[in-house]
């Protein structure tokens, strides 16, 4: 005899539900800070646990790189976690604030819904994920459904500095959902960036409520202008003064595997970063150009069964910014080495100065032999993460990679 059973429509959504009755709705005991976006996530991410922390609060973040809880570090499987594991965490946890980044795929699948976040922060939004979602239209849609998971005092905080920011910012307006804005101002902000400068370092002018403040930080990057603004105000909505999230910024090291930077022997200099969109690409290129006295050198491949409509435009912004590219492999994923090979010679065709290498760890090796004094090397695509392919070299990461073969 079969077991009784209740159909219902959709089976995540009302998992989403049990898993949050079932804890006790944790999410009343914190402040819930979700933060969504294709690029500045986890930086953003970052940044306000550490405004938060250098203030003396109790933070919990959950994200990309890891989860943390109650001063725990545990290995993140999701950037989102699935709506349990989530829940149970969350009930877990005996921190007064919780930091985390909402993916699209999270949003969608459910594993966040309904009224349970205080703030929710939209970075921006360009080509990604386009294999799930088909289009932007569909991929804008799904990022806005955060904000229907704003407890009944929350409020958003949209970052304007881009045409999809800006579409969100005045439907929200319309909806009737309380929120601030971040990027260039347009006059009706409390705060607001004024200025900024990303030469040695990010430097930023920002008008709060009438007075003006700068911001002289330790990191690089024309992206972390707004990661930082968008950390900013948000922490001031929390209700930090301009003071204690100032001197916090200030003291931000930045993130590993986010432009993360490494002096060589020679007096070249490596960067690592997780970019891995055309738009991230574009930012990291453009940074480490700026810091770069002679010619770069950029190391990048492709996630097989990933969105492969972004590849052709990636190959190009690279070439654009590079004096030398080589193409090499990302996660396989279980598609055949030799086909994402000639995948890759294909999009190579086009451009002299593109080399398939298809060893990663041989291609930061060939790569770092052929700088010179002021040269500099970028290598996009997986910042921290671990390979998972097997190379040459028996080590974790690109950072390990670059160490063992300067210790050649």
């Amino acid at each position: 005899m079969a077991g009784a059973y209740i159909q219902v429509e959709d089976a995540r959504k009302v998992l989403s539900i049990l898993a949050n009755c079932f804890y006790d709705m944790p999410h009343h005991k914190h402040k819930m800070i979700g933060i969504t976006g294709t690029n500045g996530k986890t930086t953003t991410s970052y940044m306000l646990h550490h405004i938060l922390e250098h203030n003396g609060k109790a933070v919990a973040r959950l994200g990309t790189v890891e989860y943390v809880i109650n001063g725990d570090k545990r290995e993140s499987s999701l950037t989102t976690p699935d709506a349990i594991l989530l829940q149970q965490m969350l009930h877990e946890s005996e921190d007064e604030y919780v930091v985390m980044e909402v993916s699209s795929h999270g949003i969608d699948q459910y594993r966040v819904h309904g009224p349970m976040f205080d703030y929710a922060l939209f970075t921006n939004l360009s080509h990604e994920h386009l294999d799930y979602h088909k289009d932007l239209e569909n991929y804008y849609h799904t990022k806005k459904r955060l904000f229907q998971c704003l407890k009944n005092e929350g409020k958003g905080i949209v970052g304007t500095y881009g045409s999809w920011g800006e579409r969100l910012q005045e439907e929200l307006a319309e909806e009737l959902v309380p929120t601030t804005s971040f990027g260039q101002a347009t006059g009706s902000e409390a705060i607001y960036l004024k200025s900024y400068e990303t030469v040695p370092n990010v430097r930023i002018v920002i008008q709060d409520n009438g007075e003006e403040h700068v911001i002289h930080m330790k990191i690089k990057g024309e992206h972390n202008v707004y990661n930082a603004i968008g950390s900013y105000i948000c922490a001031r909505e929390i209700g930090l003064s301009s003071r204690e999230v100032i001197e916090a910024l200030e003291t931000f090291q930045g993130i590993p595997g986010r432009f993360e930077t490494i002096e060589l022997p020679n007096n070249a200099k490596a960067f690592i970063d997780y970019a891995h969109t055309p738009d991230g690409l574009q930012y990291a290129l453009k940074t480490a150009k700026e810091c770069t006295e002679r010619d770069l050198y950029h190391i990048f491949g492709f996630r097989a069964k990933r969105d492969c409509s972004k590849r052709a435009t990636m190959v190009e912004i690279s070439q654009s910014f590079s004096d030398y590219v080589c193409l090499t492999l990302d996660d396989l994923n279980g598609t055949k080495k030799e086909d994402m090979l000639a995948e890759l010679k294909e999009l190579s065709k086009p451009y002299p100065n593109i080399k398939v290498v298809d060893d990663r760890t041989e291609a930061i090796a060939h790569v770092l032999s052929l700088l010179k004094k002021g040269d500099g090397l970028i290598i996009t695509g997986k910042g921290p993460e671990a390979y998972k392919e097997e190379y040459r070299y028996q080590t974790r990461n690109d950072r390990a990679t670059i160490l063992a073969c300067i210790k050649e």
